[in-house]
C-alpha cells in the first residue's frame, strides 16, 4: 500500500527543477539524522572557496520522515531498512520501506523475518534479529496504480537471494534450477528483458527466468570480464547496468599503492541479444567478452555510486549540466567515510569514454564524510 507524507511545496519543486543530483544520507551533517542535503549536479563543480557547499546557491535540505540503513536505490527512489527495537522484550523488528524523497511516496517491503533461511534440511541459517541487507533491487520504478508489477529481489546474507511482487506480505524463495548451484555469494543484480540477472562472487552470470509462477535461477556465463595485466595492486569492481534495453558489465579499477586507490580505468562490456534468450537450461560457456567492448555511450551519461545503488543512465537532453558519454561516479563502497587527513581525496568525478579524461568532483568536509547517491527526475512520481 502506498502512504505519502507531505514536504513543502517550494522544496518539492525545487528539487524536481535541479535533478539529476546527489543525495548525501543521514550521518553526513551535523543535523537530524532525518535530514539528507542534496547537491543538484549543476552545484557539484561551482564551488565557493569561503563556503562549504557549492554556490551560488545553498544546498537543499529534504527531510524523510525515518533514520534507517540504506538498502538500496533506484533513480530517485530508496531503499531503507529501519530498526526498532521494543520496550521491555528487546525485540528487534526491521521494516523495510521503498521511498521516494521528493515526491513523499513510499512502499512497505515483505518483514525480513519472512526472508527464505536456504539452510540444511530447512533449519534456518540465521536469525531475524542478526539479517543483513546487503542489496535490494526493483525492477521499475514504483507506480502507485500498478504496484504489484514491480519485482523486488533482495541479496542478504552474505548473497542469499530472495523476491517478492511489491505489496506482497512475504519475500519468496527463488528456485534453484541445478543442485550444484551455490544458495549464496550472490553480489549484483539488475533487471533487463523481463528477468533478474546476477552477479556471483566466482564471476559466474547467472539470470532468473519465471518458471510458471515461480522465480528460478541459472547459470548463463561462466566467466564475467576479466582485465589483463591487474596487479595484486588493483582493486576491480564489477556492476551489472541496463542501459536503454542492454546489459551491460561496467568494470571499475583502482590501482593501489602506498596512498588510499583513486579509479583508474573505466572498461564497459554488453551481452549480446543472441545470449538473452537462449534456453533457460542452455549454458553460455565461451563468451568473447573484448569482442563486445562497448567504447562509447553516445549521447547517454552513466551514473555510478555505492554497491546497494542501481545504475541509471541519462540523455544529455535530460539536463543542461549533464555531459554525454561519460560516467558520473562517487565512492562504490558502503563504508566509503572520509577520515581527518585532509589529503585524502574522496573517490569521485566525472570520466570521459573518449578522451579517457577524469575529472574529480571538489571535496568539502561534508562529501567526505558519507556515500552518495545519485537521483534523477526518472524517479519523480
Amino acid at each position: 500500500m502506498a502512504e505519502c507524507y507531505n514536504l513543502p511545496q517550494d522544496c518539492n519543486n525545487l528539487a524536481i527543477q535541479q535533478l539529476p543530483g546527489l543525495i548525501l544520507p543521514p550521518g553526513s551533517l551535523k543535523r537530524s539524522s532525518k535530514t539528507h542535503q542534496f547537491l543538484p549536479l549543476k552545484q557539484i563543480f561551482n564551488k565557493d572557496d569561503n563556503q562549504d557547499s557549492p554556490a551560488p546557491n545553498k544546498p537543499l535540505m529534504l527531510t524523510i520522515p525515518l533514520a534507517g540503513k540504506y538498502c538500496g536505490s533506484y533513480r530517485g527512489w530508496l531503499i531503507l531498512e529501519d530498526r526498532k527495537e521494543e520496550a521491555f522484550t528487546n525485540k528487534i523488528n526491521k521494516d523495510m520501506l521503498v521511498l521516494n524523497p521528493v515526491s513523499g511516496e513510499k512502499f512497505e517491503l515483505p518483514d525480513v523475518s519472512t526472508l527464505p533461511p536456504y539452510g540444511t534440511d530447512g533449519v534456518p541459517s540465521w536469525y531475524p534479529r542478526s539479517c543483513s541487507i546487503e542489496k535490494v533491487v526493483l525492477s521499475c520504478c514504483p507506480n502507485p496504480s500498478e504496484s504489484n508489477s514491480c519485482l523486488v529481489l533482495a541479496i542478504y546474507n552474505y548473497g542469499q537471494i530472495a523476491y517478492c511482487k511489491l505489496g506482497n506480505r512475504e519475500w519468496r524463495s527463488i528456485g534453484f534450477g541445478h543442485s550444484s548451484i551455490d544458495h549464496e555469494g550472490y553480489l549484483d543484480a539488475v533487471y533487463c528483458h523481463d528477468r533478474f540477472y546476477v552477479l556471483h562472487v566466482t564471476k559466474k552470470l547467472f539470470v532468473c527466468n519465471f518458471d510458471g509462477s515461480d522465480l528460478c535461477i541459472n547459470e548463463l556465463i561462466n566467466s564475467v570480464p576479466r582485465t589483463r595485466n591487474s596487479s595484486f595492486k588493483t582493486f576491480e569492481h564489477l556492476y551489472l547496468v541496463e542501459a536503454q534495453g542492454e546489459l551491460l558489465i561496467v568494470v571499475r579499477r583502482k590501482d593501489g599503492g602506498d596512498q588510499p586507490a583513486l579509479t583508474s580505468q573505466f572498461l564497459l562490456y554488453k551481452l549480446d541479444s543472441d545470449s538473452y534468450y537462449r534456453d533457460k537450461h542452455e549454458k553460455v560457456i565461451d563468451y568473447d567478452w573484448d569482442k563486445h567492448q562497448v567504447r562509447s555511450l553516445g549521447d547517454y551519461a552513466l551514473f555510478l555510486g555505492p554497491t546497494h545503488m542501481q545504475p541509471f543512465t541519462l540523455p544529455e537532453s535530460e539536463a543542461s549540466s549533464l555531459k554525454g558519454n561519460c560516467i558520473y561516479y562517487t565512492d562504490q563502497s558502503v563504508n566509503a567515510k572520509g577520515c581527518k587527513n585532509k589529503q585524502i581525496r574522496y573517490d569521485a568525478g566525472v570520466y570521459n569514454l573518449e578522451t579517457a579524461c577524469f575529472e574529480q568532483f571538489p571535496t568539502t568536509s561534508s562529501t567526505q564524510k558519507m556515500h552518495m547517491i545519485w537521483i534523477t527526475p526518472h524517479g519523480i512520481v
